[in-house]
């Protein structure tokens, strides 16, 4: 995983949400979660980032919990919370270890960011069992995902470079790209599709609650969606909400999230 922390020490995560293409992300996630949440959640960030989910909701007087595996992204937290005065807690830490959280700890778990670059199946297993323990029984996981199929789209309207055999086959049948190789376009990532995302979670004995394209096609034609009014905008958030659910958009959607519940029967 050093490669990935390399990747993110070097750019600059904390604007990834300030162009309408990208913020459409931000704004379905919260959307979806904020109407799942009970008062006061307590709540754990796993792969915070910078802390934009963080924030939302620590500013929205839930009890917030940072952990990420970049440095850089915890100092901003760390920053940012003593400038606003927010009592948020945040640490340097591994997705795939929660050890310092006890077992039914939090009644919403966010893993936004960790399944994009666990490109061992064997470290995602743990991922999603640290998840899953330090989550209170009748609480909520939500998993983001990055869809295969939205990867190829993507990069013929920006590294077209990519497009060749080699790069599809790995994208398309291995779903995952390692730093370092020819082929490789960004650093460790691991790319699935919707179908297999609810297969695995099912090997995990929860309920699904919801499943969305969070971004739809908006990331795909980002120059045009940037170039849209805002009364445009607000329109195209619209079509947007309506159909960020419908299957035929979820695969083509650069970014999923799968929502379950945790069953008191879970183990």
């Amino acid at each position: 995983m050093n490669s990935v922390v390399q990747y993110y020490e070097i750019i600059d995560e904390a604007s990834r949400f300030s162009r309408n293409s990208r913020k459409i992300e931000f704004l379905t996630s919260t959307h979806v979660i904020s109407s799942l949440l009970p008062s006061h959640a307590k709540i754990l960030d796993v792969g915070a980032g910078p802390g934009a989910y963080s924030f939302y909701y620590a500013e929205r007087y839930h009890d917030v919990t940072s952990i990420d595996l970049t440095p850089k992204h915890i100092e901003q937290i760390n920053k940012e919370s003593e400038e606003k005065h927010l009592a948020l807690n945040a640490y340097v830490g591994n997705a795939t270890d929660l050890s310092r959280f006890e077992s039914e700890t939090f009644d919403f778990v966010m893993c936004f960011g960790p399944l994009y670059h666990i490109i061992d199946s064997n470290e995602r297993d743990k991922c999603i069992k640290e998840c899953l323990r330090v989550l209170k029984s009748g609480g909520h996981l939500a998993i983001a995902y990055l869809s295969k199929y939205a990867v190829i789209p993507m990069l013929a309207t920006r590294e077209k470079t990519f497009i060749r055999n080699s790069v599809i086959e790995k994208v398309i049948n291995q779903g995952i790209i390692i730093d370092g190789d020819q082929d490789c376009f960004w650093t460790d990532a691991y790319f699935t599709s919707p179908e297999d995302i609810e297969t695995l979670m099912m090997n995990y004995g929860v309920s699904t609650i919801d499943h969305v394209g969070t971004d739809g096609i908006s990331h795909t034609i980002q120059e045009y969606i940037d170039a849209l009014s805002d009364e445009e905008f607000h329109s195209w958030m619209d079509y947007h909400f309506l159909t960020c659910r419908e299957k035929s958009i979820l695969g083509l959607s650069t970014h999923g999230l799968y929502i379950c519940k945790k069953t008191n029967g879970h183990q």
